[in-house]
């Protein structure tokens, strides 16, 4: 690929060393390893310690988190997965519980710092060593984000070294306006730190700049200004010991205004843009664009990425057929239904019923799931019968969506193309391997194009944590919420989105709405959960918009994929173009949390567990 050049090996490299570090620093206390003086004595081994902080973030990504396969976007028959989504989990087998790997994370960049100054200045010059320091206290500020974001309030240590494994712990969770305040305001200073740099390149690509800190505190800081966490009546009750509530009891307005102007802080860096491909008459190409952004090494967009080294996505996306475990990231109806029409407007307004099996449809967006027409698929430039419920949808439905009827791509092989077939008897359907598309979809966006199934090609790519476009997106939504509608720049960001993926200004389509907060509101969740599809972004939206009852429970949807077809005649038959339940899924309001484990709670008396759990 062209786009793949001497900055992604400098990344690899670093890459490999901070992995490296997990055996000799992380995987016992280091106190447990070699004193202090021992580990800070040499400018090599001090860099090492630094890198070992940061491997956690590696360890604990994103891609084997639930956020990225348990939601209402994808389907998963992994085992584990399933689990998580039939809620038969407890505070005492919670699946992807990251609490004491989050505290032992904290404890080595604590430690880190306590100890940084031991390594002798002939080793180690001033400036160096302060950059040091303020990137490992903004990789610990990270891990209280991440903790935050699942599990509420926690237990604040700041720069205390305290053992969590410990059987003698009496320490009681922070409120949420304590927890916020410290992880802002860390963030914030050091994004005003004169030696942490303003963004990283080259061989220090992926390590903390003053852009990622201001970046996570935007997150944050739209997070606390959301209904889960801004007067939430559910969680009044949640108090410690000392009748502390750990939970805000009042809606506070402000909370967006200081989160418009987080999202405000970072825009205003210039650090970052939106990738925009041109065609040969110099217009924005909507296709090349948004897959540009997963495909391109380090991209202007992204802001904070996971690399991927192993091929574990690809894997999960390529046909059996051709090597792969197709159907390890399924696409649902549900997500499906979310997309625009190629005229910006949305033609699913929601559902008749709660189990989401009758479809409210706009029919004068053109919208139809009644039969078949001609149709070339934009990526694909074949003219076949198309289903017509995928017929002039949005460019980001045809870069991310793989549907019944198309052919898939052999890498490095432009003219070999293979049709899959994912019906019962299919070269992909049920019949030829447990894994297969649950839904009848197949999910293109974060495919690498270079990975190769048969034999396996593992490919190294990024996987975005953060990007701008969510910036963009979160002054947009703080925007609408503080009912100052006025704001010229609430539409002006949110049609930078909407041009680069090739729609019309959100005004234009919907010019009823531009004065009805409450219209405004929806149409800014539906554009989040498009542009964010399948990147983990939904598990965590439909929280904090206390919408997960609704969107994440009951049925889950996609195609009849135990319809009988002809095999070796690139068609489908008629009876797959069904909506059929593929899952029943439960959500409860306690999903809204993940529980704090049952085996901290009984080692510390101050330690209460959250909502319902």
């Amino acid at each position: 690929m062209k786009t793949i050049h001497l900055k992604r090996i400098l990344w690899v490299t670093l890459s490999a060393i901070i992995m490296s570090s997990c055996d000799s620093f992380l995987d016992t206390t280091p106190e447990d390893l070699r004193s202090p003086d021992q580990i800070f004595s040499t400018y090599a081994s001090t860099e090492k310690a630094m890198f070992g902080v940061y491997s956690y973030i590696r360890t604990y990504n994103e891609p084997t988190m639930p956020s990225m396969h348990s939601t209402s976007d994808v389907d998963m028959a992994y085992t584990s997965v399933v689990t998580f989504d039939m809620g038969a989990w407890t505070a005492s087998s919670a699946p992807h519980d990251k609490w004491y790997a989050y505290y032992k994370a904290i404890r080595e960049a604590t430690y880190f710092l306590h100890n940084l100054d031991k390594c002798p200045e002939s080793e180690v010059d001033s400036n160096t060593r302060e950059q040091w320091r303020a990137e490992v206290r903004c990789v610990r500020a990270y891990y209280y984000a991440q903790l935050m974001r699942m599990y509420g309030p926690v237990i604040l240590l700041k720069d205390e070294l305290v053992d969590f494994t410990s059987l003698d712990l009496h320490r009681a969770r922070n409120t949420w306006d304590e927890c916020v305040e410290w992880v802002t305001t860390e963030f914030k200073e050091l994004s005003e730190n004169p030696y942490l740099p303003l963004i990283q390149e080259g061989n220090s690509y992926a390590r903390m700049s003053k852009a990622i800190a201001l970046a996570y505190r935007s997150r944050i800081l739209l997070q606390s200004a959301s209904d889960q966490f801004n007067g939430n009546p559910m969680y009044a009750e949640v108090k410690n010991p000392d009748g502390t509530p750990l939970f805000p009891a009042q809606k506070d307005l402000n909370k967006w205004k200081l989160a418009r102007q987080a999202a405000q802080d970072v825009i205003n860096l210039g650090c970052y843009d939106l990738i925009k491909v041109l065609d040969t008459n110099g217009h924005i190409d909507p296709y090349s664009s948004y897959k540009s952004v997963f495909v391109t090494s380090q991209n202007k967009e992204m802001i904070f990425s996971f690399l991927e080294t192993d091929g574990y996505f690809d894997k999960r996306m390529v046909p059996n057929s051709v090597g792969g475990y197709a159907g390890g990231y399924a696409p649902t109806q549900e997500m499906v239904d979310s997309y625009a029409m190629n005229s910006g407007r949305y033609p699913i307004r929601g559902y008749l019923d709660e189990s989401r099996n009758k479809p409210d449809i706009d029919y004068s967006t053109g919208y139809a799931e009644d039969g078949f027409a001609s149709f070339t698929h934009p990526l694909e430039k074949v003219q076949r019968n198309t289903f017509k419920m995928y017929i002039d949808r949005e460019p980001r439905f045809y870069v991310s969506v793989f549907y019944g009827g198309l052919t898939w791509f052999i890498p490095n092989k432009t003219s070999e193309r293979i049709f899959m077939e994912m019906f019962k008897n299919g070269n992909n359907g049920p019949d030829a391997s447990h894994n297969h598309c649950t839904t009848g979809y197949n999910t293109m966006k974060l495919l690498s194009p270079e990975y190769e199934g048969n034999p396996a090609k593992a490919v190294k790519r990024e996987i975005p944590y953060m990007r701008y476009a969510e910036i963009l997106m979160n002054y947009v939504e703080a925007g609408i919420e503080t009912g100052e509608l006025n704001d010229p720049n609430i539409f002006m960001y949110w049609n930078m989105i909407r041009e680069r993926s090739g729609l019309p200004n959100i005004e234009e389509t919907y010019p009823e709405a531009v004065n009805d907060q409450k219209q405004l509101r929806d149409l800014v969740r539906r554009e989040r959960r498009i542009e964010f599809a399948f990147e983990g972004m939904n598990f965590y939206d439909c929280r904090r918009w206390l919408t997960g009852e609704r969107t994440e429970g009951n049925n889950i949807h996609g195609m009849n994929i135990q319809a009988v077809g002809k095999i070796n005649t690139n068609s489908y038959p008629v009876e797959f173009y069904q909506r059929t339940v593929v899952e029943k899924r439960i959500f409860t309001p306690s999903f809204y949390l993940f529980p704090i484990p049952q085996s901290a709670i009984n080692k510390n008396d101050l330690l209460v567990q959250n909502y319902k759990w």
